[in-house]
């Protein structure tokens, strides 16, 4: 699969070697793609670096783990190239609390959108595993078909479960479970090496 990063950051940066590692092409969609040190990081990943709008056009699969604040103008300026394409949406909060204005304008833009990866910390995909437990990951919006895939490549990070919040009216709830993990790990200062799993009896 040919998957797009854009915000190659600790989230998208952690996911791209991972993918990478399992077999994909990974393409980097930066607004520099001349910068030394993104050229140097993704050399020794085995990544290409392009344009953004130009890895978009290459891609099956894009990724954006930007900032959410940047997420609607980033969306307006790739305008109908987005259409059609599955988008995993990784950022938070771009707006107020129960709002998801960066995933609205991606659908408005026509992609297949679905938000994932956003409600742990990038610890957490460098390293799945506590103990003989590996945490799980949730998601929602999308298509069937676009969860499928999108669960591939949550499992292929090495996650156990990617659980399926349901649709767009979802994407807010998964937006405030990510202030959970903050909460904890910031401000009630638990530390970083803190997951969720859910738990069946």
């Amino acid at each position: 699969m040919t998957i797009t990063i854009i915000g190659a950051g600790n989230i998208g940066g952690t996911l791209a070697e991972k993918w990478k590692a399992a077999g994909h092409d990974i393409l980097i969609g930066a607004r520099n793609p001349g910068d030394e040190e993104i050229l140097k990081w993704a050399q020794g990943i085995g990544a290409r670096v392009l344009s953004i709008p130009e890895a978009v056009n290459k891609a099956e699969v894009v990724l954006i783990a930007t900032p959410g604040k940047v997420v609607a103008d980033l969306a307006a300026s790739l305008g109908t190239a987005l259409s059609g394409k599955l988008v995993m949406d990784a950022t938070n909060m771009a707006g107020p609390l129960g709002s998801a204005p960066g995933f609205e304008a991606l659908r408005k833009a026509g992609a297949d959108a679905v938000k994932v990866f956003n409600c742990t910390g990038w610890e957490n995909l460098a390293d799945t595993r506590y103990g003989n437990d590996a945490v799980d990951m949730f998601m929602a919006g999308g298509s069937a078909e676009a969860k499928a895939k999108v669960t591939e490549l949550v499992k292929a990070v090495g996650f156990a479960e990617c659980y399926d919040m349901g649709g767009e009216d979802k994407v807010a709830i998964l937006e405030g479970f990510a202030l959970v993990w903050i909460d904890l790990a910031i401000f009630q200062k638990m530390g970083r090496g803190i997951a969720f799993k859910l738990m069946r009896r």
